[in-house]
């Protein structure tokens, strides 16, 4: 019996950062059949990759947890950045607007009709902050830079201090 309560609870805790983006859209682009399962590691998890392709553009995603983003008072951070964005653009807007809707503060950039770059606190949720950021370099004039990045964070930073890191 304890060594069944000893799996559950490896296997729950193992499951919890798959949870976080569970209620929002974009979570679709961190779960995928082309996403792996976080490596182990003492310090905390890390993955990151440049291993597959969706709608012929090339993703790179990187995933942390743990001790690793101590220093940023953060538990979890994600990101996806497609190369070519061009394909994802429709749907992946489609998602960040619906996931935005609850943020509780904002800060938005359009050009040429599109949403170019946003940063959304959403609902805190089991005490801790959430953070979507989006980027669509595409929209910038004159841009050789196609790629398009969605990233999402969640820990005890405020947005002071994410503003701060990010400058």
């Amino acid at each position: 019996m304890k060594r069944l309560k000893t799996i559950l609870t490896i296997f729950v805790l193992a499951t919890l950062p798959a949870l976080a983006q569970e209620d929002l859209k974009i979570g679709e682009l961190f779960y995928n059949e082309h996403t792996e399962k976080f490596k182990s590691n003492p310090k905390g998890n890390i993955r990151t990759g440049r291993d597959y392709s969706i709608n012929q553009s090339l993703v790179s995603e990187i995933s942390i947890q743990g001790q690793h983003l101590k220093p940023y008072n953060l538990t979890l951070f994600r990101s996806v950045t497609f190369e070519n964005g061009e394909t994802m653009v429709k749907q992946i807007e489609e998602w960040i607007e619906a996931d935005s809707r609850d943020a509780y503060d904002k800060e938005v950039g359009r050009l040429k009709g599109q949403l170019y770059y946003g940063f959304f606190c959403l609902p805190p949720q089991k005490g801790k902050r959430r953070y979507l950021f989006y980027r669509n370099a595409a929209l910038q004039p004159n841009s050789k830079d196609q790629s398009l990045t969605v990233a999402y964070m969640e820990g005890y930073a405020t947005l002071e201090q994410l503003k701060e890191m990010f400058k």
